[in-house]
């Protein structure tokens, strides 16, 4: 046998194992959300639901109804939350709530920041701070005929002037990526959406890229000095995106997307956030699932099962085995601390890990090319 083939069969991951972590995940947060807090700004209701779906939990539990019913009424108000509704709804049944998703595209389209960036939407002065909500009225719907086949009908969005939104306000590269991964959810529904958006994006992306490849924490104006792996991989991920909603087929082979590939490469460790330390905002002690979450998107989104010449997915997948509690949740923090400003970290910490074990991103996929739920 040789040293190559030895070492990969070490490093393969035992699927049976990876399925009952799954389950013992989801089975922890079923029996947590009994009810759900679908008000306020960092709730957890759509990453949950997004998780729940993912772990393939049944129509008929209880804490899914519960979820699916606070889905379908919860106003849309803020980035993260409004960008994982869709991605969450995208993934449960995309033909029956197109629609819905429809609103997610024209709130995320609509508010937008003058750089290309999303926000809170308003800008935050102190750490206590709340974000303050914005709403946007559903778009008009103007509906394209079917292609044929079980695709869903294409739903064009046009932006709409809103009046609510702060012109002044700066955003950063996090709530960035995820209203990017939101549109994408809302392409993959059969959202289209305006170029535009997908151009100012892609330009404040490129624009927060650090000479190295890699990516840090970005906000107004403020760029951490090195690149850590978390955000590099949103910085990854957001740019082939953005070049696939403009038409790139090949989006993947992007120039900047391929350094940044580097980047990850040379740095890439399961335990290990590269470089958080060296951010003047995030806490080095969070995100380490986070962190797995995003590697994960970076392997769907771009289409690479190894990085550095190191199985991404097989290496994660027996860090979070080995790692998973007693009771079927992941948690990096300090027992009954929380940072006030992320929310339960202990929920989102769970769902990064089965988001990641259950390779829960996507891939690239054509406008309208959805095929109905059966």
């Amino acid at each position: 046998m040789s040293l190559i083939l030895a070492l990969s069969l070490l490093v393969q991951v035992d699927q049976s194992k990876v399925d009952t972590a799954i389950k013992n995940g989801a089975d922890f947060l079923a029996k947590k959300y009994q009810a759900f807090d679908a008000v306020s700004w960092n709730s957890t209701l759509e990453l949950v639901m997004l998780t729940l779906s993912h772990a393939n939990v049944s129509p008929e539990n209880e804490t899914f109804k519960k979820g699916l019913a606070a889905l379908e009424s919860t106003k849309l108000e803020y980035t993260y939350r409004v960008a994982a509704l869709a991605m969450a709804l995208q993934r449960i049944d995309p033909r029956k709530y197109q629609d819905r998703i429809a609103h997610c595209a024209q709130w995320l389209v609509d508010t937008q920041l003058p750089e290309g960036e999303w926000g809170y939407p308003d800008t935050l002065t102190t750490a206590d701070e709340q974000p303050k909500p914005i709403t946007v009225e559903p778009p008009k719907l103007e509906k394209k005929p079917e292609s044929g086949g079980n695709t869903v009908s294409m739903i064009k969005i046009k932006r709409q002037i809103n009046k609510n939104l702060n012109l002044k306000a700066k955003g950063d590269i996090s709530n960035t990526q995820f209203a990017i991964l939101g549109l994408k959810a809302c392409h993959d529904a059969g959202i289209e959406i305006p170029k535009p958006t997908w151009q100012a994006a892609l330009a404040y992306t490129l624009k927060t890229q650090n000479q190295d490849g890699g990516w840090g924490y970005y906000f107004n104006g403020m760029k951490d000095p090195e690149s850590y792996a978390s955000m590099t991989c949103a910085g990854v991920c957001s740019i082939a995106i953005c070049r696939y909603g403009l038409g790139n087929k090949n989006a993947a082979k992007d120039g900047a997307v391929q350094v940044g590939l580097r980047w990850l490469g040379a740095h890439f460790k399961a335990d290990d956030n590269f470089n958080i330390t060296k951010s003047h905002v995030a806490d080095p002690t969070r995100w380490l699932y986070y962190y797995l979450y995003s590697i994960e998107r970076v392997g769907k989104i771009v289409g690479v099962e190894e990085l550095g010449k190191q199985k991404w997915y097989d290496i994660g997948a027996k860090y979070l085995l080995a790692k998973q509690k007693a009771d079927g949740s992941w948690y990096t923090g300090i027992e009954g601390v929380q940072w006030k400003q992320a929310g339960d970290i202990h929920t989102a910490d769970t769902c990064f890990a089965i988001l990641f074990l259950t390779k829960a991103t996507p891939p690239l996929v054509p406008t309208g090319d959805v095929k109905d739920k059966k």
